[in-house]
C-alpha cells in the first residue's frame, strides 16, 4: 500500500465470535471461502477457546474484542461484579435496560473491571486485537466510549468502532420489519457519535469514518452488500453475524461467500483488509478521514 494508491477498502467484519461453536464454523468459512476479513471475539463466549484456535490457524484474521456487557456472560464472578451479571454470571439480556442501569454512576467500577478483564483473557490466549467494538454497541454509551477508549490507548490499539451510515442509506434500507427503529437509532448514535469522536481524538484513536451494518442489526444479505459495495465512500467498515445455526445466520454466511460480491469488490476498485492493514494506509494517506474530521 502506498499513499499513491486509488484502491478504496473494506474492513468486514463478523460479529460474536466465539458466542458459538456455529459461530465459530461460520467465522471461519467465510474468512476461508469468502471475503470476512476481521472477527471480534467474545471473552466470555461459550467457545472462546475453540474461537481463539481458528484465529491462530488464520494470521491475517484481524481479530477486535466485541466487548460485552449484555446478552452474555461476563468474565469476572458475580462475588466481584454482583451489579453486572446474576448468580449464573450472565448479564441484563435487553440492552435498553443495560445502557439504563450503567449510567448509574455506582457501577461505573464494576464495568471497568470487566472490561479489564476481558482484556486480560485475549492477552492470556495471546490474542492482541487490531480493535475494539462492543456487543450490541454498547460501548458507545458515553461513560462507556471513555473507559474502552483509555483501555484500548493503554493497550496500542488503534481503532474503536463508531456506527454510523449516511442519513441517505436509511431512508434506502430495505428492512421494513424494524419500521421506525433504524430511524431512531441514526438520530441517537449521530449524536453520540459527535462526542465520541472527540474522545477518540483525545486518546490518540482511530475510527473510520462510516460503519454499515447497524440499520440491518448485523443480518445482511446478497443485496445489502452489493448495495453497499456500489455507493459507499473510499474507506468503510461492514458489521456482520454469520452464524451456521439460524437462517439469518446462514444467509449472512451466504452473502459473505458471494461470488457477485467478490466481483463487485474487485470491478469498483475495492480491496477487502483487515485493521491492521488499514492503520498504516491512513497514516500514510494522511487524509484526516480516519480522523473523523
Amino acid at each position: 500500500m502506498t499513499s499513491q494508491s486509488s484502491e478504496r477498502y473494506a474492513v468486514i467484519v463478523a460479529d460474536n465470535f466465539g458466542r458459538s461453536s456455529s459461530v465459530n464454523v461460520a467465522v471461519a468459512e467465510a474468512y476461508d471461502r469468502g471475503v470476512l476479513s476481521a472477527a471480534s471475539i467474545m471473552a466470555g463466549g461459550k467457545a472462546f477457546e475453540e474461537a481463539v484456535q481458528i484465529a491462530e490457524k488464520r494470521s491475517r484474521l484481524s481479530v477486535g474484542l466485541h466487548v460485552t456487557l449484555s446478552d452474555g456472560r461476563g468474565v469476572l464472578p458475580h462475588s466481584e461484579v454482583p451489579g453486572l451479571v446474576d448468580m449464573q454470571g450472565c448479564f441484563e439480556q435487553n440492552p435498553s435496560r443495560a445502557w439504563i442501569r450503567y449510567s448509574k454512576p455506582g457501577i461505573l467500577k464494576q464495568i471497568d473491571a470487566e472490561i479489564n478483564a476481558q482484556f486480560s483473557c485475549l492477552e492470556k490466549a495471546g490474542i492482541r486485537p487490531d480493535y475494539i467494538d462492543s456487543h450490541q454497541h454498547l460501548h458507545m454509551h458515553p461513560a462507556l466510549f471513555s473507559m474502552v477508549c483509555r483501555h484500548a490507548s493503554r493497550r496500542g490499539i488503534r481503532w474503536v468502532r463508531i456506527p454510523h451510515e449516511p442519513l441517505s442509506w436509511i431512508f434506502q434500507s430495505r428492512n421494513v420489519a424494524r419500521g421506525a427503529e433504524p430511524y431512531i437509532e441514526w438520530v441517537a448514535y449521530s449524536v453520540l457519535r459527535v462526542f465520541n469522536l472527540a474522545k477518540v481524538r483525545a486518546h490518540g484513536l482511530l475510527a473510520l469514518p462510516y460503519g454499515y451494518g447497524l440499520s440491518q442489526e448485523g443480518q445482511i444479505d446478497e443485496q445489502y452488500l452489493l448495495d453497499i459495495l456500489t455507493r459507499s465512500g473510499h474507506i468503510i467498515e461492514i458489521d456482520s453475524r454469520p452464524d451456521i445455526a439460524t437462517e439469518t445466520g446462514r444467509k449472512v454466511l451466504g452473502a459473505l461467500m458471494s461470488s457477485e460480491v467478490r466481483s463487485t469488490l474487485t470491478s469498483r476498485g475495492m480491496v477487502v483488509v483487515g485493521y491492521q492493514d488499514l492503520t498504516e494506509e491512513i497514516m500514510l494517506l494522511d487524509t484526516g478521514v480516519a480522523k473523523g474530521l
